[in-house]
């Protein structure tokens, strides 16, 4: 097996993409501590196999939410494979896919795991042990305890397991032979029981015996009640019957005499009818009329309305109109006053800048002297200067005198614009108030004027005018007709009931007829029933008796069942007890074969795994002994390990010494022998050839000669692999490889990777 490309993105340190064409033989990965090289080599078995020393979860860069891909080909067999391997997503699914020879051949984390066991012979723990050496355990096989060094040894080898499994066999054994003991203490006595289980048998066979005959006396006295429920049952059906005929003949009855009442309404009510057609025709001519004496009564009404609205209008005395030229005038008078305060205001703004003026050059002249100069021209001031002086400080004098004069002008100014602006206000308000009072008598007198063409339009239309009290006369007559008219339309409508009256009528007499003939016959009906109510009561006396009889022996029959059931539960509870008794002894026999079984298993287990190791032993000494010739060109006799404790002793001059005889690079090639003999032991435990060999810091505590003799070793070990990652972080180790991988540390726990070109 070689690997040819590893591509990696956002797996541990490297965030950003690795895509390394991987060379075959002799290829050392390096960078500093720290930088990711063991994370590179380990991306081997998670893309193989899905092993991470850490949880799915910590797979990803840190920080990146993105998907991790890790991508492997090698060269297996003559076959090229390729393995894709992704974790995804807030639960970190891990997706897999293998491909052979550009075919697709698995898909999904478990067919490819299967597939790639099935084509390596080695599944995730076995590549692991037989193709990553790392300098600890090299260290272990020199400076340990005989014990650990063992223990290390069968861990990698895989015996292991088979030792937990012996020691679990032993405990199991002792588990269930204390099992046994216990189960035998606790076994009571069967033939007790058995003899318990008979009695409560019989005891409950004739206590059912009992139930059974107080079930045939109960059967017999529910024959009897059923017998006198039956005759109670015909005797209550024909009392039902006499009863509903009885209730049929009140209802009869009732229905009848209802029917003879509502006949003598109808007649009367007939001949009440007769006598309002007389009446309609006499109603009929007091009508006559009713609609012109409503009309002039609201002619009346409309006349009277129109007097009260011509009488209610009011109309003053016509007002005087506004003065408007007196208006204009005073308000031009505001006008021109408030325009001579507005300019007195900018004049005196004008002369207010004037004396600031004036008195900024007095201020700068009092901070001078004849002597200085000039600070316009730079000239000498001279004796002038303070006539100069002199002078502006009485220009500032009539600019303040003057200032005071305009101010009190200013004041006199202001009350003359308020005082015109107040009589302007007060004359427009007295010229408003005139227009109303206008308005208002305009509108009384077209009011009136209204109210007065009302009237004579409804006093034209009435013709022949309208006399003193002709109203009142009017009012009693419009009552007087109104009601004549109301009595002959009620009248009307009850004289149109007349033909329904006649046919209901000719009804109720066929009905009254009928139910008469009706209560004959149910009286017909009755006398031939003949029920007697005595024959009821005596039947119903002698069901209650035959009830009584039937409760108690229910209750008889109830106690025996019960009974049984009491002593039947007994032997079902004895019969229970035999037959656990009875599996327990079954148990005890089952636990003794079982405990038997797994003391003769652990027997197996131990003489398989002495023998096992027996046969490993003289296997590992051969094939380290064979590698330990070739990598110091047989220098010595022979390597020797021990195959119990797998210590290593070299053969010189045919005397077997301890490593601590010989020097550090002796010690480390020894070591280096016996861990690469593993890894050929467990490929051919696989039965194939895995040919790739990882060794992680074997280089760290060497000194110069130790590298120069160990990259000596791992020339050599070319010809037993096809391809060997040696991971260091020495730099003047990779220039002696013959291909190199750079694994640089990048800030922020990130790393990117290269391979290094060959001149």
């Amino acid at each position: 097996m070689r690997v040819t490309r590893l591509r990696l993105r956002n797996y541990r340190v490297f965030a950003d993409e690795v895509d390394l064409d991987v060379p075959p033989g002799l290829v050392g990965v390096y960078g500093a501590n720290g930088a990711g090289k063991s994370a590179l080599v380990e991306s081997i078995p998670f893309a193989l196999f899905g092993w991470s020393r850490t949880g799915n979860d910590q797979v990803r860069t840190s920080g990146v939410d993105e998907e991790a891909l890790v991508e492997i080909e090698v060269e297996h067999e003559g076959h090229l494979y390729s393995v894709r391997r992704t974790v995804s997503g807030v639960n970190h699914t891990v997706k897999a896919r293998a491909s052979a020879d550009g075919h697709h051949v698995a898909e999904g984390v478990r067919d490819t795991n299967r597939y790639l066991r099935s084509i390596l012979g080695l599944d995730d723990a076995s590549f692991r042990a037989s193709v990553f050496a790392e300098q600890k355990q090299l260290a272990a096989f020199a400076g340990t305890t005989p014990a650990k060094r063992r223990d290390l040894v069968l861990k990698l080898l895989g015996i292991t397991p088979i030792d937990s499994a012996r020691d679990q066999a032993r405990r199991d054994a002792r588990s269930a032979h204390g099992d046994v003991e216990r189960v035998r203490a606790l076994l009571p006595d069967a033939e007790a029981l058995a003899h318990e289980a008979e009695q409560a048998r019989a005891t409950a066979a004739t206590s059912r015996a009992a139930a059974e005959r107080m079930s045939t006396e109960l059967g017999e006295r529910r024959r009897q009640l059923s017998q006198a429920r039956r005759a109670h049952d015909e005797l209550a059906v024909r009392e039902a019957e006499h009863e509903s005929l009885r209730a049929e003949g009140r209802e009869v009855r009732r229905q009848h005499d209802a029917a003879v009442a509502r006949l003598a309404r109808l007649d009367d009510e007939l001949a009440a009818l007769a006598s309002a057609r007389v009446r309609v025709v006499e109603l009929a001519e007091a009508g006559v009329g009713l609609a012109a004496s409503e009309a002039r009564l609201r002619r009346a009404e409309e006349l009277r309305r129109a007097e009260r609205s011509l009488a209610a209008v009011v109309v003053d005395k016509e007002p005087s109109g506004p003065d408007d030229a007196l208006v204009a005038g005073a308000r031009r008078a505001a006008e021109v006053a408030q325009s001579a305060l507005e300019a007195q205001r900018a004049q005196l703004s004008e002369l207010r800048r004037a004396r600031e003026q004036a008195a900024a050059v007095v201020a700068d002249a009092d901070g001078l002297t004849g002597e200085a100069d000039c600070p316009l021209c730079g000239q000498c001031l001279g004796t002038a200067f303070e006539q100069v002086q002199a002078h502006r400080r009485e220009e500032l004098t009539r600019a303040e005198r003057r200032l005071a004069q305009l101010v009190g002008m200013e004041a006199g100014l202001a009350r003359t614009a308020r005082d015109a602006g107040a009589e302007a206000h007060r004359l427009g308000v007295e010229e408003e108030q005139a227009r109303q009072a206008r308005r208002t008598w305009d509108q009384q007198r077209a009011a009136a004027h209204a109210a007065r063409l009302a009237l004579d339009e409804v006093t034209t239309t009435l013709d022949p005018p309208l006399q003193p009290g002709e109203e009142v006369g009017l009012v009693r007559d419009i009552e007087r007709r109104r009601q004549a008219e109301a009595e002959r339309q009620r009248l009307c409508g009850r004289l149109e009931r007349a033909p329904q009256a006649e046919v209901e009528r000719a009804a109720q007499r066929h009905d009254r007829d009928s139910l008469g003939g009706r209560l004959e016959t149910l009286r017909d009906k009755v006398r031939g029933l003949a029920f007697s109510p005595q024959a009821l009561a005596d039947a119903r006396r002698v069901l209650e008796l035959a009830e009584q009889a039937q409760d108690g022996a229910d209750q008889l029959a109830h106690r025996a069942d019960l009974q049984a059931a009491r002593d039947e539960a007994r032997a079902e509870e004895a019969r229970r007890v035999l037959t656990a008794a009875q599996e327990q002894y079954l148990q005890l026999h089952s636990l003794s074969e079982r405990a038997r079984h797994l003391g003769r298993l652990a027997e197996m287990l131990g003489a398989f795994r002495n023998e096992l190791v027996g046969a490993v032993g003289p296997r590992l000494s051969r094939q380290a002994a064979s590698l330990f010739a070739e990598l110091t060109d047989a220098e010595y006799d022979e390597l020797q390990v021990d195959p119990e404790s797998y210590g290593i002793n070299i053969c010189d001059q045919g005397v077997a010494y301890g490593l601590e005889r010989f020097s550090g690079s002796e010690a480390d090639l020894a070591s280096l022998a016996l861990r690469v003999a593993v890894s050929e032991h467990l490929c051919f435990q696989s039965g194939g050839q895995i040919g790739l060999l990882v060794l992680d810091e074997v280089f760290g505590p060497l000194d110069a000669d130790r590298k120069d003799r160990m990259l000596r070793a791992l020339e050599r070990l070319r010809g037993r692999f096809r391809q060997v990652l040696v991971v260091t972080h020495e730099d003047d180790v990779k220039d002696q490889l013959p291909h190199a991988i750079e694994v640089v540390k990048l800030p922020g726990r990130r790393a990117k990777a290269r391979l290094v070109e060959r001149p």
